[in-house]
């Protein structure tokens, strides 16, 4: 592949128009380019030839954020691309930095099994390459495929947001409620009542099922009930008996924890419903799980470390060394 690195005159460049990304953000744009102005462009662009001029492959915020702050040249890599190229470059580079929504995920992935079936001819095939589980790349697709576009506008511009911003709310809660509601203006309704109170996953997960089983119920009626009932911490099955026998007494999660689990709150462990035991939150701390020892494993619920990776595995796909987890002590509240 050709390669050679210039300063290109900033007429000369075009926007990418495979970019998958459907938001801007106006705020973090206005301090790139407020950043530019005082010491120039850091990292270059990755630019390809296009008509006689060019278009930018890698680097969109940074190209709008150069015409923003008045530059008139800007570094960049020249190569050669073909559009396939560009479109896995784009995802790629915001998948690892998680700056493209669900619904955008979905619809390049989409694309792209569409457009290059040689290349990618089965989801397999397109998350080996992006580097994620296929399971993943399912479950953007099915955000495109089954959520209306009413709530696919709702869903938060970032894949995992923390916390997720008023008048927004999650692919997983988007994707729950087109799937266990079938009315569109009920759908609409809890989708909107929902970006109105943001909640955590579960707590959405538990007032999506519960507003599907009593169809006639007020929608508002259900999500202050649920709000108002102790957090509900689900847990396996094959867990129920290592809790009430003393032998797990923590549990690792992703995710900030629900506002309700916090030292000295009393919360219900559950397996779906009802909840089999009423937990006392001790303590609540993080940890990245390369630092995770026997005895967490053990707290786990009797397990060596190796064991308890193979169960974190079991749940989330990866055992990511780096990343960073909420751990939840508690005891059995009597």
């Amino acid at each position: 592949m050709s390669e050679r690195i210039e300063y290109v005159d900033l007429k000369l460049i075009h926007p990418n128009r495979l970019n998958p990304r459907l938001e801007i953000n106006v705020m973090a744009l206005n301090e790139l380019a407020d950043s530019i102005k005082q010491v120039g462009i850091i990292e270059p662009l990755i630019i390809r030839p296009k008509d006689g001029e060019y278009e930018v492959v890698v680097g969109e915020r940074r190209y709008r954020a150069a015409q923003q702050a008045g530059l008139s040249k800007i570094p960049a890599i020249i190569r050669d691309y073909g559009d396939d190229e560009v479109i896995e470059l784009n995802l790629i580079e915001n998948i690892q930095r998680e700056d493209l929504s669900a619904v955008e995920k979905g619809s390049i992935c989409e694309r792209l099994l569409d457009k290059y079936p040689e290349k990618y001819p089965t989801t397999h095939s397109l998350a080996q390459k992006l580097g994620v589980h296929e399971t993943t790349v399912k479950t953007w697709i099915s955000v495109v495929l089954e959520v209306p576009k009413e709530i696919q506008r709702l869903i938060v511009p970032v894949e995992r947001p923390k916390p997720v911003p008023k008048g927004k709310i999650t692919y997983d809660a988007a994707l729950q409620i087109s799937r266990q509601i079938q009315e569109p203006e009920r759908q609409m309704e809890i989708a909107q009542k929902l970006s109105e109170e943001p909640v955590s996953t579960y707590l959405a997960r538990r007032i999506i099922r519960e507003v599907a089983k009593e169809p006639e119920r007020p929608v508002e009626e259900i999500v202050q009930k649920v709000i108002e009932e102790p957090y509900e911490l689900p847990f396996r099955l094959s867990h129920m008996q290592p809790i009430l026998d003393g032998i797990k007494t923590q549990t690792s999660r992703r995710g900030i924890p629900d506002p309700k689990i916090k030292e000295g709150a009393v919360i219900h462990a559950a397996v779906w419903e009802p909840h089999f035991a009423d937990l006392l939150v001790t303590k609540i701390e993080r940890k990245k799980l390369g630092d995770f020892t026997e005895e967490d494993a053990r707290r786990e619920g009797g397990y060596t470390l190796e064991e308890f990776k193979q169960v974190w595995k079991d749940l989330h796909g990866e055992w990511n060394q780096d990343e960073t987890v909420y751990i939840i002590h508690f005891r059995e509240a009597k």
